[in-house]
Formats: C-alpha cells, sequence, structure tokens
C-alpha cells in the first residue's frame, strides 16, 4: 500500500519536471521565432523541432497509459503545434512543404489518445494470459473505481481513492511492460496525407481548430480547412475560415421550442437563415475545390462537431447532401477504399422503456453503484421525471420483426427489462448491432461554482460524467441523487460505457436526444457518448445533435434499417435515408437532419 503511494509521488513529480522541460523548450523557440524577419528561414528550426516532437511523443506513449498520455499530449505537444499552425495562418500558408507538416500533425492529434490506449488492452488480452487477464480485469475495476471518485466533490470521495491512485499507476506500469515484451513493434505516430485512399470523385477535407500565438497566446481560435485530394502530385490547399466567435454566434441563433414528443426536453429548430448562414462560413470558401466531386469525407474539429452538415443550404436552397455524398470520419487516415460492412447476424433493440420506480416494501440493497448523493436539491427543471416514449416501444418491436424476417436473430429489451444492469450484462458478449431508443443527456462543461451543490451530472469535472442514457427506474434516482434500493440506478453514464466490452459490436444506434454532444477536447474530438462507445470498441455509431422529434425518428429508424438489410451498403443507404426525409419534411431540417453516422 505504502508502495502504491510513494509511487505516485515519485511519477508525478517526474511528469512536472518534465512539463517544465518542455515549457521551457517552447518559450526558447517561440523568442527565438520573433527574433526572425524572415519568416522563411525559420522553416528549417521548425521542422527539426516537430520531427523531435513527433519522437518524443512516439518515445513517452510507449511507456504510458491513458491519462499520462492525455496530459503529456494536452501540456508538452499541442503548444508547439498550434504555434506551428499559426505561424503557416500568419504567412498566408504561402510555404507549400510547411503545409504538409502541419496537416500530418493535424492527422495525428486527431483520435491518438482514443485508439492507442486501446490497442494496448486489446493486444494484450488477444494473449489469453491468466495473469495478464487477472491484471486487466483489476485494471478495470480500480480504473472504475478512481475515476469516478474524482468527479465527486473533494469533501465526498472515499478515503481510498490515494491509495487506489497509487495501485492505478502501478497496474498501468505492468500492463505497458507486459505490451512492450510481448509486442515488439514500436508505437509510431506517423500520418502521412498522401496515403489517404481516395477515389478521382472524392475529396477530403480535414477541419482543423487552433489558438492563435502572436508574440503571446491570443483569445483568438481559428478555424482551418485543409483540402486532400487524389492526385499525389497537386498542392495540399490549407484555406482559413473564421473565428470561431463567428461560428458560436449564428449557433446561439437557433431557437429551441418545447416538444413534449421529443426523445429529450427540447427540440432544436434549424431554418433557412442559420443553415445558410453556417454555409457561407464553413463550405462556400471551399467550393473551388469541390468541382467535380461527388463524394465528401468530413473530419471536424471543435465546435464542428456540433454543425449537421447534411442539412447546410447554399443560397439556391440546395442542401449539402442534395450536391454529395457525405462521409464523416474522425480523420482522413481512417478513410478505406473499400469499407467493411458492419455484421447483421445478431441484434439487440432497446426501447419502451418505463423510467418510473417504485421503492414501496423494497430493501436497502447492500452496495448502491452511488453511495453518495449527486443531486443535492430538486429545485430545477432537470430533476422532473423523464416521460415514458410511445414511439420507442412501436420503433423497436417493429425493427425486430424486420431483421427476423430477414433471417437475422434479433431480440429487444422494454419496460422493466430495459434496465441498466441489462446493458452492463453485454460487455463480454455484444451483439453485432446495438439499438438504444431512450432518452440522453448533456450538460455543458460551467465553472459556476453554484451548481456545484446541485447536481453532480452538471458540475463533474468529468465530461463522461457529464453525458449519458436513462434507462428502466432512472426517475428515483435523477429526483433523489440515488437509489439506495438498487445496485444500478438507470442513469447509464458515458464513464460506465466506456469501462465495457463492446468490440463485437460493429454498429451503435443511439435513437435518442443529444448523444453526439459532449465536451470539445483539443484536436481528439468529443468527450461524450460518442466517445465512450468508441472506447468501449463499437466499430461506428449513428447518433444525434440534439432533441429529435419521437415519430420522425422511429421513421427515420425504420427507413434507414430497411435499405441497409436489402442493399448492404451502410454509408450509401444512410445517405439515402436522409435525402428520403428531406423530401418527406423538405422545410423541416429539424425533424431528420441531426442523426450522423460517426466512422
Amino acid at each position: 500500500m505504502g508502495t502504491n503511494i510513494e509511487l505516485s509521488k515519485i511519477r508525478n513529480a517526474d511528469l512536472k519536471k518534465e512539463q517544465e522541460t518542455y515549457t521551457n523548450s517552447f518559450k526558447e523557440l517561440s523568442e527565438y521565432y520573433l527574433s526572425f524577419e524572415n519568416p522563411r528561414a525559420i522553416i528549417p528550426m521548425f521542422k527539426s523541432v516537430n520531427k523531435n516532437l513527433l519522437s518524443d511523443t512516439e518515445q513517452a506513449f510507449q511507456y504510458r497509459f491513458e491519462n499520462e498520455r492525455a496530459t503529456f499530449l494536452q501540456n508538452n505537444i499541442l503548444p508547439f503545434i498550434n504555434l506551428f499552425q499559426s505561424f503557416a495562418y500568419k504567412t498566408n500558408y504561402r510555404y507549400k512543404s510547411f503545409n504538409h507538416i502541419i496537416t500530418n500533425n493535424a492527422l495525428v492529434a486527431k483520435g491518438v489518445l482514443l485508439n492507442s490506449s486501446k490497442d494496448i488492452l486489446k493486444n494484450l488480452e488477444s494473449l489469453n494470459d491468466d495473469v495478464i487477464n487477472k491484471k486487466i480485469i483489476e485494471y478495470r475495476d480500480v480504473k472504475d473505481f478512481t475515476t469516478f471518485q474524482l468527479s465527486l466533490n473533494e469533501k465526498d470521495r472515499s478515503e481510498q481513492l490515494v491509495t487506489m491512485q497509487g495501485r492505478l499507476i502501478g497496474l498501468e506500469s505492468e500492463l505497458v511492460l507486459y505490451h512492450k515484451r510481448h509486442f515488439l513493434e514500436d508505437f509510431t505516430l506517423k500520418r502521412e496525407w498522401r496515403r489517404t485512399q481516395l477515389k478521382e470523385n472524392e475529396v477530403a477535407i480535414e477541419f482543423v481548430r487552433f489558438n492563435y500565438f502572436n508574440k503571446k497566446w491570443t483569445d483568438s481560435t481559428f478555424y482551418v480547412a485543409h483540402i486532400i485530394k487524389k492526385n499525389p502530385n497537386s498542392s495540399l490547399e490549407v484555406i482559413p475560415l473564421f473565428e470561431e466567435e463567428e461560428l458560436q454566434n449564428i449557433i446561439k441563433g437557433t431557437s429551441s421550442n418545447k416538444m413534449n414528443d421529443s426523445r429529450g426536453s427540447k427540440a432544436r429548430r434549424i431554418n433557412k437563415i442559420t443553415t445558410e448562414g453556417l454555409y457561407n462560413l464553413i463550405i462556400k470558401p471551399l467550393e473551388e475545390n469541390l468541382n467535380g466531386v461527388k463524394t465528401i469525407y468530413l473530419s471536424p474539429d471543435g465546435i464542428l462537431h456540433q454543425i449537421a452538415f447534411a442539412a447546410l443550404a447554399n443560397s439556391e436552397g440546395k442542401l449539402l447532401t442534395e450536391r454529395f455524398n457525405l462521409v464523416q470520419v474522425n480523420s482522413s487516415t481512417s478513410i478505406k477504399r473499400v469499407t467493411k460492412e458492419p455484421r447483421t447476424k445478431t441484434a439487440l433493440f432497446i426501447g419502451g422503456i418505463d423510467y418510473s420506480y417504485n421503492a414501496d416494501g423494497k430493501p436497502i440493497a447492500k452496495q448502491s453503484a452511488l453511495p453518495e448523493l449527486r443531486v443535492r436539491n430538486s429545485n430545477r427543471g432537470e430533476n422532473e421525471n423523464w416521460p415514458y416514449v410511445k414511439g420507442t416501444k412501436d420503433e423497436i418491436e417493429n425493427l425486430t420483426t424486420l431483421f427476423n424476417s430477414k433471417g437475422k436473430t434479433s431480440n429487444y429489451l422494454t419496460n422493466k427489462t430495459a434496465n441498466e444492469k441489462a446493458i452492463k450484462n453485454l460487455s463480454g458478449d455484444s451483439p453485432n448491432i446495438l439499438h438504444i431508443a431512450t432518452h440522453g443527456f448533456f450538460y455543458e462543461n460551467s465553472s459556476d461554482s453554484n451548481k456545484v451543490k446541485s447536481n453532480e451530472y452538471k458540475s463533474s469535472t468529468n465530461p463522461l460524467v457529464r453525458s449519458g442514457l436513462l434507462f428502466a427506474g432512472a426517475n428515483y434516482a435523477w429526483q433523489n441523487g440515488n437509489n439506495p434500493y438498487e445496485k444500478e440506478d438507470g442513469i447509464l453514464t458515458a464513464l460506465e460505457i466506456s469501462n465495457l466490452d463492446l468490440s463485437n459490436t460493429d454498429l451503435v444506434v443511439l435513437s435518442a436526444c443529444e448523444t453526439g454532444l459532449g465536451d470539445i477536447k483539443g484536436n481528439e474530438g468529443v468527450y461524450g457518448l460518442q466517445r465512450a462507445f468508441k472506447m468501449a470498441g463499437a466499430n461506428m455509431i449513428l447518433m444525434s445533435l440534439w432533441e429529435v422529434p419521437d415519430i420522425e425518428t422511429a421513421e427515420f429508424m425504420t427507413s434507414f434499417y430497411e435499405l441497409w438489410l436489402e442493399n448492404n451498403a451502410i454509408r450509401q443507404e444512410f445517405i439515402e435515408t436522409q435525402r428520403k426525409m428531406h423530401k418527406l419534411y423538405p422545410n423541416n431540417p429539424d425533424k431528420w437532419a441531426a442523426f450522423v453516422l460517426y466512422e
């Protein structure tokens, strides 16, 4: 026990010293940069530093696990990447060879934490070694405990937290050494935009968000688009777009109207003015690069993750989905010439959930999943009951019938059987398709200290706690803070999802509101449900960006599955479903445009 605590102190001291080294190096480099009147003269230095940074990151990642990798990337590497982006922006991207470097850096930064951490456990589990498997099980248990404790207010945390943090560091070190011993190949961060697998009529748009450095760090955050085409001899195009505040002002203009039949509390109204304004800001500057293009691969960054690209309309009223096949990817490096279709052999549909709970006569559970109250008072609207959504039961019954008629093995959970325990029991033996029709929630990060006293879901520093899904009996814990009568309270957070093993699931469909939202974390994208299911091992995710009307959601889902099962081309049939819904509701993109297929 004492050894674990000491190890934790030593490791923290080493990391602090390491961060100081990188901070001093950045200061020296930025001062060196400012001393040059001729920008071209500093490019060789920047290239050399960038090469060393990638090498340092590769070495650091080989001997570190999830949290330490995130800290290393955020504190030590991203400041340099933002400096290089700022230099290219300030010089109007006229140095083509340097544009290649910043584009490759963007490909490195996007999703590197998600992919690298997941691969360590996946590789180790493939060994089927009893000793290693026991370490992995213990690691997941300890991680689950420490992560949840850190999401609580400090006064509510367990006295065992420090001890368990030390144990977590020890387990991480052991697992990394096991991985190094059995998988000798070095971890690599080599990315090359020229290797992107595109066809002649395809283009990849790699959006990049960066903090602007101009003699010092400014409060400006800029967005640019890196345009990648098939021809490897063509010059890479990097096009400046806008400052983040401009995009935020347009998004704030969207109104939210109460809709009783939405899967959530509200449905966002997007109108012609909004979509055309977003189009002019995001897409119009890129139009010259879209001539002759049939398919666009979009890799968003920052708050562009909140944009329904399919519904963006030009001045003629034509939607982007009418003009192009749109495919949303985490990074251009994930584009494959031949797409592996998700398996459809087994499917589980969940909906028609009863969120009520009657505690009369029930004994107190020996161990509640949440020993501390998450909700400190109940005078806020968020603590109201989640209503039963009738359309979800019809939806899952119809989909189960459809799948069974196609010779698939499918089943559904509804009413009280659609509970949190049933979801967690899928870990390690999940279906090919997991379809969940329920309420979802996401709370933005807030610095308002008063909210710490109200609702743990809203005030937690961990974004994976501020996002989740609701299952049977959830209203009791939602209103009262926890459910002492049950080990599982019916509120499944993204944090809990991330610790499941859903590696057998090729497609997760979240037929619920706001499941595509979450905190924006640098170049790593959205920290919410989509990241949680990816961390759990799911391949593709179909999710929503805002609260969706219930009837039209069921209509969208039925149409999508019918087309997909008939033609076995998930990308194209998702696009065709969007187009079909647009024809049915030409003036109401809020009824269909929220859904995004994320690869």
